[in-house]
């Protein structure tokens, strides 16, 4: 009797009832075939989704009898990508894409009456997602259900436990993906712009389980470069400038190439100590827009210096990726210069009597 009521406790925690525990799970999986700059990687899914192809036979072989489906939104997302029109290689597939469009629709036709459930996006090994980023999948799970309930057209569930496989990405690959996880969240804090979000919930597929050591290589390259394409778009612009003054202002360039406006300060930091630099704070930059601004610069010695430049947000923290102004000081000391000014004075007064006396031995 005790062993029953735990394991209805178990299933109530889990958000099943006891009828849907016995009922057929029907799992809608597969790695992912797009890159993070949204190339797809080949055209095997167009296989793999007709009547006769492993995803295609899950949905096309219909049975009334009632299901649980467990679905990774992320594939959905590609499918219909495929059903909008695409191509692989710069060749367009309208085969595919009718393809992709008659899945989609079968889909939503197999699962109207039945229980749907929404895996973290990408459907990554869940075990590693919450031990590398924990507050990342539950952002997983939340992006998964919304984008599945927008494909579907109805409501669907999003409970943990449905995951299945074991991700065997590389501790150098954990560093990469953390790093990257780490930039985005930062950016996330000055922008609340659409793709910062899309981004961040795809970099789950990286831990994916039916992913090789090749394909997690790839996916994980491809995610280092789309970050660095995300974290861009809002910069300080790097830059040189020859100071000829013991005070100066230099123009400096903020970018932000997201349709939001923001609010940024900008963290200041010279590497030695000929200059001192004042932070800036509480920038307001438009959507889509380049603003210069002022940064006041007091040259202690001559000499050269590099200034990192980078963004911080409201709570001080650091974001995104640094930028260097290399700033250059010939800046002559006065008591130098009046020495200098004198010598060439008396110089020249030397070289007018040397020609006066000239002239008169000449006339003589």
């Amino acid at each position: 009797m005790k062993k029953l009521v735990v394991a209805l406790l178990a299933l109530l925690v889990m958000g099943v009832t006891p009828a849907d525990a016995a009922t057929p799970v029907v799992r809608i999986t597969d790695k992912p075939h797009t890159n993070f700059e949204g190339e797809f990687r080949d055209n095997e899914l167009a296989s793999l989704i007709t009547p006769e192809g492993k995803l295609g036979k899950v949905i096309f072989n219909y049975s009334s009898a009632k299901k649980t489906w467990v679905i990774d939104p992320a594939l959905i997302d590609e499918i219909a990508d495929m059903a909008d029109g695409y191509s692989v290689q710069g060749k367009e597939d309208e085969v595919g894409q009718v393809a992709a469009q008659n899945w989609l629709s079968q889909l939503k036709f197999v699962t109207v009456s039945h229980s749907v459930i929404a895996l973290p996006y990408g459907n990554p090994d869940q075990s590693l997602a919450k031990r590398l980023a924990p507050s990342e999948l539950r952002l997983y799970s939340r992006y998964g259900k919304d984008r599945l309930e927008l494909q579907l057209g109805r409501p669907v569930l999003s409970q943990n436990g449905w995951s299945k496989g074991k991700s065997r990405l590389s501790y150098p690959l954990q560093a990469q993906y953390s790093k990257n996880r780490k930039l985005l969240t930062g950016l996330s804090t000055l922008s609340s712009a659409d793709e910062i979000t899309a981004l961040r919930a795809r970099l789950g597929t990286v831990m994916n389980p039916s992913l090789n050591t090749d394909d997690r290589t790839y996916f994980s390259d491809s995610a280092v470069r789309a970050v660095q394409s995300m974290t861009s778009k809002l910069r300080v612009t790097p830059g040189r400038y020859q100071l000829t003054s013991l005070s100066a202002k230099l123009p400096v360039t903020l970018v932000n190439s997201f349709d939001t406006p923001t609010v940024v300060s900008v963290s200041l930091i010279p590497l030695n100590s000929r200059m001192t630099v004042q932070n800036v704070n509480n920038v307001t930059l438009a959507a889509n827009s380049r603003q210069q601004i002022s940064i006041e610069v007091d040259v202690v010695a001559p000499g050269s210096t590099v200034v990192v430049a980078q963004l911080i947000n409201s709570e001080g923290r650091l974001v995104g990726e640094e930028s260097r102004l290399n700033l250059t000081a010939t800046i002559i000391d006065s008591r130098v210069a009046w020495f200098t000014t004198g010598a060439a004075a008396l110089l020249f007064l030397g070289a007018v009597t040397q020609s006066v006396r000239r002239v008169r031995r000449g006339r003589k």
